[in-house]
Parts: structure tokens; sequence; C-alpha cells
């Protein structure tokens, strides 16, 4: 019972991972002006990890017993920049969530699969994280203090 549901949830995350593939590939075309020549090769760096993602986790779904999905989760498309950002974001979060799911999921003896998925967890988070900066949801709070550099003898 646990190996399935384990399954399962690898394969709502390889869903997910299929349409960061195509959602990422779209806003690389679709994205125009001064940020093009940045955020084209951002919006193709992600679809090229999600792809990494994708083929792990179909791979470890084989090993597991199950068959992966090919059908992707929602794809979201813009053409503005802001949009496209918040639509990966929102992506992001639902990855980050659905291994969070899996990761719960692994039964005593997927103790390897449960290590590995630490590591996509922190990884997604890092994602996460750098979204919620490129949209501005996540900013620092510095006080109006001065840095004084002290010379360390």
């Amino acid at each position: 019972m646990a190996r399935t549901e384990l399954i399962e949830n690898l394969n709502n995350a390889l869903s997910l991972e299929l349409s960061g593939i195509i959602q990422y590939s779209q806003h690389s075309y679709l994205v125009t002006g001064i940020e093009r020549e940045i955020y084209k090769g951002f919006f193709r760096e992600q679809a090229g990890e999600a792809k990494e993602h994708a083929e792990t986790l179909g791979d470890k779904i084989v090993a597991l017993g199950g068959v992966p999905t090919v059908e992707p989760a929602m794809i979201r498309q813009s053409t503005e920049l802001k949009e496209m950002l918040a639509q990966d974001l929102e992506l992001e979060r639902e990855a980050l969530a659905v291994y969070m799911v899996a990761w719960k999921s692994c039964g005593e003896e997927d103790l390897p699969t449960q290590f590995w998925l630490e590591e996509r967890i922190a990884e997604e988070q890092l994602h996460v994280e750098e979204l919620e900066k490129l949209t501005s949801e996540r900013t620092s709070k510095v006080n109006s203090e001065r840095i004084v550099l002290r010379e360390v003898s």
C-alpha cells in the first residue's frame, strides 16, 4: 500500500516536472523586450532542469515497480514577464508541496528514496525563494544604520 502511494505521489511530481519543461520553454519563446536576453536563458535553464528531474523521476518510478505518467500538469502561458514569473513561482510551490507529500509517503523500505527526495525538496525550496525574489514577494529588510568594517588583527 505504501509503495503504491509513493509511486502515485512521484507520478504527481513527474506531471509537474513535465509541465515545467513545457511552461518554462514556452516562456523562453514568448519573453520579449529588454528582458529577453536575460530571461530567455533563465527560462531555458529551468526547462532543462525540469527535464533532468523528469528523467530521474521516471527512472525512479520504474525502479519502484510503477509506470511513469506522460501527462503534464496544468501549463500556464503569458506574454508578460511579471505574470510569467508569478506562474513559475506557482508551479514551483506546487512541485515543492508534491515532493513533500512523496517524502511523507515513504515507508521504512524506502529510506534511500526519502534521502533522494530531501535533496530534491531542498532544490525546489531554492527555486521558490529565487522566484519570490524575482517577483518581489521576498525582500530583505535593511535598517538605515551605517555598516562599519573593522580591521581584525
